[in-house]
C-alpha cells in the first residue's frame, strides 16, 4: 500500500509538472465548475456552481471578459449572475483577476456581486481557480462572501 501511495503521488507530480511547462494563456470560451464555502455569515453554508464565459487578450498578459455564474448554495436560494471580468497574467501562468455583475436568486431578489482571486493554468486548456465572491441585495442588508476552489477548461 505504501508503494502505492508513492508511486501514485510520483506520477501526479510528473503529470502537473509537465503541464505546467506548457500552460497556455487565458484567450477563449471556458466552461468551469467549482466547489464552495460562505464561512463567514452564520450558518456555514457549502455549495457547489458553474460558469461560463469568454476572455479576451487585449494587450500581453491584459484580458477583459464576461462571465455567467450560477451557484447553488445547500439550503439558501439558487444565484444566478452575470459578470464583467479582468484579468492580468504577469507573464507567468497565474492570472488575477476581479469581476463585478449583477443577478437574481431563485426568490427574485436583484443583487450584485463584486469578486476578486486567481487562476492557474495546467496546461493543455485546463486550469484551477481560486476566489471570493461577495453577493449583496440592492435593496441592502447582509452581504454574503463566498469562497469558491474549482476548474475550468478553455476552448
Amino acid at each position: 500500500m505504501n508503494r502505492y501511495i508513492k508511486t501514485t503521488a510520483l506520477g501526479l507530480g510528473l503529470a502537473l509538472g509537465a503541464t505546467a511547462a506548457s500552460a497556455q494563456d487565458f484567450d477563449g470560451f471556458y466552461l468551469g465548475a467549482y466547489g464552495s464555502g460562505d464561512f463567514f455569515s452564520g450558518p456555514n453554508t457549502y455549495g457547489f456552481g458553474a460558469q461560463a464565459g469568454y476572455m479576451y487578450e487585449f494587450s500581453p498578459g491584459g484580458y477583459v471578459g464576461v462571465e455567467a455564474d450560477a451557484y447553488f448554495p445547500m439550503g439558501n436560494p439558487n444565484i444566478y449572475t452575470g459578470n464583467l471580468r479582468l484579468g492580468y497574467d504577469f507573464g507567468s501562468p497565474v492570472m488575477l483577476y476581479g469581476k463585478v455583475g449583477a443577478g437574481a436568486d431563485s426568490t427574485g431578489t436583484t443583487l450584485y456581486t463584486l469578486g476578486a482571486g486567481a487562476e492557474y493554468a495546467m496546461g493543455n486548456g485546463a486550469s484551477l481557480r481560486l476566489g471570493m465572491d461577495r453577493y449583496q441585495s440592492f435593496a441592502g442588508g447582509p452581504a454574503n462572501y463566498v469562497a469558491k476552489a474549482g476548474l475550468a477548461y478553455t476552448f
